[in-house]
């Protein structure tokens, strides 16, 4: 119950958070009419490049499944991906949230176990938070070098970016060091008289699961590195996004690389952190810092460009909910999708078995 209440509280604050920053700080008036100036051409553009950010991890991972020999179309993982943005979107985090939703129906599809699907899917999760950070360190760099007005918040940047990549180099560093972080913590709980029998049953899970991982960093590298390539484009779509909506507007503003990166690294900082579902709010906030702190406008207003800016990346996540909930519904996922939501389907080690059978499938 406690956790329906913190969510709608969540969503409420997220959205009365969105109204007041478009108008106080853009307006309603201006910022439609910077958002009517880019015209549908642009916003079709805008959303087909959010769609890339989908699409792009989408085809590493069927290139990490079909290294692993199962036969999964690309249909499929798109699919999947679409599917998991709604999800993604109320989660805490915008990057972590429909895994059990994905390996369910790729699982349920084609026949395929659980736990060879759940590995390329955090394979596949790695390389799409390892592209976002590498941009991102890159980023970083090149706007605090080129906008001084940034090199105020350099200790805040610098501490955000050298937290995330702590933590993502230690988890990759025991992955690809197959000390098995998962199997020691079962052992340690084990040792501390903790159920033991139920734990030495998930240990060979466990065991089993960390193998699969770790064959998919290593033994097929040339494929990882083709999919870690392929999934670097969603990250170099999300730093040309600017671009598109102000090469869009009625001034045909030319914006430097430094702004991008700016722009990039708030955006990715916020949608990392747990906050409100999809950064409600918090997202708008943040890009009416950075426009007004890089001084990056239009017509000489930076707030209502970033209010502008965060009414089209609003509506390009809006059609792209809208696509994934079809999908769900199409697919007769609604049962799985509402469980993750709720945090009671959950990934577990045990997920070795294979999909259920024909009569729990979803429509392919």
């Amino acid at each position: 119950m406690w956790k329906k209440v913190l969510f709608a509280a969540s969503l409420l604050f997220g959205l009365g958070l969105f109204v007041f920053v478009i108008a106080h700080f853009g307006g309603i008036k201006p910022t439609m009419q910077t958002v009517a100036e880019v015209g549908w051409l642009g916003l079709a553009v805008f959303i087909a490049n959010a769609s890339v950010v989908l699409i792009a991890p989408a085809i590493g991972w069927t290139m990490l499944m079909r290294g692993e020999g199962m036969k999964i179309p690309l249909s499929t993982a798109l699919k999947a991906c679409f599917m998991g943005f709604p999800i993604n979107f109320l989660a805490p985090s915008m990057y972590l949230g429909a895994e059990p939703l994905k390996m369910f129906y790729v699982a349920s599809a084609h026949g395929e176990p659980k736990r060879r699907v759940l590995a390329t899917i955090i394979v596949s999760k790695f390389q799409e938070v390892g592209a976002l950070l590498l941009v991102m360190l890159v980023a970083a760099g090149i706007a605090l070098w080129r906008i001084p007005a940034l090199r105020e918040k350099a200790t805040v940047l610098v501490t955000g970016m050298a937290v995330l990549s702590v933590l993502f180099g230690l988890t990759l560093y025991a992955f690809l060091g197959n000390f098995r972080p998962t199997v020691r913590i079962i052992n340690l709980l084990a040792a501390l008289g903790m159920a033991k029998r139920k734990l030495a049953r998930l240990r060979r899970h466990a065991r089993e699961m960390e193998q699969l991982i770790h064959r998919s960093f290593t033994h097929k590298w040339r494929t990882f590195l083709a999919s870690q390539a392929v999934t670097l484009i969603s990250a170099v779509s999300i730093l040309m996004r600017p671009w598109i909506f102000f090469w869009f507007a009625r001034e045909r503003v030319w914006i430097g690389a430094e702004y991008l990166c700016g722009i990039y690294v708030v955006t990715n900082l916020i949608n990392m952190v747990p906050h409100t579902p999809g950064g409600l709010g918090i997202f708008e906030a943040g890009m009416v810092g950075v426009f007004k702190l890089a001084n990056i406008q239009i017509a000489g207003d930076p707030k209502s460009a970033a209010a502008a800016f965060s009414i089209m990346t609003r509506a390009a996540d809006l059609v792209l909910i809208l696509v994934g909930i079809y999908l769900i519904v199409h697919f007769n996922m609604q049962a799985i999708a509402r469980r993750t939501v709720k945090g009671q389907e959950k990934i577990r080690v045990t997920d070795a078995e294979l999909a259920n059978g024909a009569n729990d499938r979803p429509k392919t």
